[in-house]
């Protein structure tokens, strides 16, 4: 298997990214499951989740390519060729399910911490679809384009990183943001990070990696498609 070459920044390479900006970007997915943890009321639970991990985390990449310490095709979204485009989607989509739906089973026997908490319920039907929907898929979009396209960049251009380093990293630190989750969330979620990961790295369709983390989310919250059909555990 090959992977593609990223793509260099504009100007001066990862040497040149504001730590600042690289905090304050990364931050918000951390930040957030406090939220999980002590806000109760859905529309505030909607409103910080909106804002600070939908919104804010693209206005800062966007900010970093207009200030070239992030290459324009971290916001390309390209979907590159067919062949591309269908081996993402198939293998992100049916690796994330399975994982997502047999994970939990199989490390039930390791040591862990319960959830801290978790997303209020949202009465309303209207509003609950719509984030079922066009919120989940800006999930996959902010999260793909943050702990896949942007580290890939970060980390590729390092002396020190290679496919395993990055690899392992984008796995943790997207394991990590599902913290108030429990262990075992995290364990799961970090090892469908780096499924993510090695299929970016593979073929940079980035829209369609997205869509799929779309997919294996909405499986997971909608309870619309039977569980029970990726469960071998």
């Amino acid at each position: 298997m090959t992977f593609a070459t990223p793509h260099p920044p504009d100007d001066n390479g990862c040497d040149s990214l504001n730590v600042v900006a690289l905090a304050v970007l990364f931050a918000p997915f951390y930040l957030n499951d406090f939220a999980n943890v002590y806000i109760h009321d859905w529309r505030t639970w909607l409103a910080i989740d909106y804002i600070f991990v939908k919104a804010l985390p693209l206005l800062l990449v966007s900010w970093m390519v207009k200030r070239r310490q992030l290459s324009r095709a971290v916001l390309a979204y390209r979907m590159g060729s067919m062949r591309a485009v269908f081996m993402t989607l198939l293998l992100a989509t049916g690796i994330g399910v399975f994982l997502d739906q047999n994970g939990y089973a199989a490390i039930a026997a390791l040591p862990g911490y319960s959830a801290l908490g978790g997303m209020p319920g949202i009465p309303l039907p209207a509003v609950n679809w719509f984030d079922l929907t066009v919120g989940l898929a800006f999930v996959g979009l902010v999260e793909e384009t943050v702990f896949r396209a942007v580290l890939a960049e970060l980390l590729m251009h390092s002396e020190d990183s290679g496919i395993v380093v990055t690899t392992v990293v984008s796995s943790l630190a997207f394991g990590l943001i599902h913290w108030s989750a429990g262990l075992h969330v995290v364990i799961v979620t970090s090892a469908i990070g780096a499924v993510f990961m090695l299929i970016y790295l593979r073929w940079r369709a980035l829209a369609a990696l997205a869509l799929a983390h779309a997919i294996v989310d909405f499986v997971d919250f909608a309870d619309v498609v039977p569980k029970q059909l990726f469960k071998i555990l």
